[in-house]
């Protein structure tokens, strides 16, 4: 399995600034590294592994965030949908399933990355160990990991949630997908 080493040999290699950061206790998934780095979700990005139309995808979001299955969809211009298996994904990426890194994924991986990921400079990732993280611009995590950047994720709502509304108003409210 690949790990921390791996993940900074590569982005020395290719002179990609970085860090490893060794994190205070483990992790049993990327959508973790927040909490164990205490910092805000929107700083830490996790890699969720689908398959589209046959072809392996890596989108890469925000921390505790998913992306929307239509604009996946979209993206990579595929009719069907359907998340990766964790043992597909460690036998494909080489890494845990809960710990891919956007790093070093194989070429024939189509790579996503929601647009939101360049709002924080500086983001952590994981590296495929649950001990560590690598601290990356995000503009290098961008340039490094090959990915398509996209809005593959619905955006905060900025009011009450639609679900809590009268439901007549709500569904003026909703785009005609989420009926």
């Amino acid at each position: 399995m690949k790990d921390a080493l791996d993940v900074h040999r590569s982005l020395l290699a290719r002179e990609i600034p970085h860090e490893i950061v060794r994190l205070p206790r483990p992790v049993g998934s990327a959508d973790e590294i927040p909490d164990a780095l205490g910092l805000a979700p929107q700083r830490c990005v996790a890699v969720r592994m689908y398959v589209a139309d046959e072809r392996p995808v890596a989108v890469i979001v925000r921390a505790g965030s998913t992306p929307h299955p239509g604009a996946v969809l979209t993206a990579a211009r595929a009719r069907s949908l359907r998340s990766a298996r964790p043992e597909a994904v460690n036998e494909l990426t080489d890494f845990a399933a809960p710990l891919v890194s956007p790093f070093l994924l194989p070429d024939e991986v189509l790579v996503l990355a929601d647009a939101c990921i360049g709002h924080a400079e500086v983001v952590y990732t994981p590296t495929g160990d649950s001990g560590t993280a690598v601290g990356i611009a995000s503009r290098w995590l961008l340039t490094a990991s090959r990915a398509a950047v996209t809005e593959l994720c619905l955006p905060e709502p900025a009011g009450p949630a639609i679900d809590d509304l009268d439901e007549e108003f709500a569904a003026t409210l909703r785009p005609r997908h989420w009926r």
